[in-house]
C-alpha cells in the first residue's frame, strides 16, 4: 500500500500518475522495450544500479541493453513524497532474471526521483536499487 505524506505539495492526479508508471516501467522491463522505458525518462536519467558506478548520458542505452534478460517483475510503491516539480518514490522490486541461462530471482528495494516536465507528465530522473540480501 502506497503512503502519501500530507502536506507535500503532491495533487491527488500527481500522486495517480507517478502511480502510472508501475504497469509501463514494467512492461518495458520484461520486453526489453528500451525505447519505451527511456520515453518514461528525463533527458538526463541516471541509473544508480547495485554493485556498479552510476550509469548515465550516452552510457544508459549499451547498458540497457546489456542487462540481463527479466523475465518476471513486480514493483510496489510503499511511500511518495515531493513538492512542486520533483517527488521520491520508496519501494519494493521483485525480478526473476535470466543470467547464463540460469532463472535467478532479484528480491530488493528502491529509491526513484521523479521530475514532472512542462507537459505535465511525471518522468524517472534518477533510478537506484539494491538487494535485500548480498548476493
Amino acid at each position: 500500500m502506497s503512503q502519501v505524506i500530507d502536506g507535500t505539495g503532491l495533487t491527488a492526479d500527481d500522486v495517480a500518475a507517478i502511480r502510472g508508471t508501475i504497469e509501463p516501467w514494467t512492461n518495458a522491463c520484461v520486453r526489453r522495450d528500451w525505447d519505451r522505458l527511456l520515453g518514461m525518462c528525463t533527458d538526463d536519467i541516471v541509473f544508480l544500479p547495485p554493485n556498479e558506478p552510476a550509469v548515465e548520458g550516452g552510457g544508459v542505452r549499451p547498458w540497457l541493453d546489456n542487462f540481463p534478460t527479466i523475465k518476471a517483475m513486480s514493483i510496489e510503491m510503499e511511500h511518495i513524497e515531493g513538492a512542486g516539480q520533483v517527488a521520491c518514490v520508496r519501494g519494493s522490486v521483485k525480478m526473476t532474471l535470466d543470467i547464463s541461462g540460469q532463472q535467478v530471482a532479484f528480491d530488493g528495494k528502491y529509491i526513484d526521483v521523479f521530475r514532472k516536465q512542462p507537459d505535465g507528465k511525471w518522468c524517472f530522473a534518477q533510478v537506484m536499487w539494491n538487494a535485500n540480501t548480498a548476493a
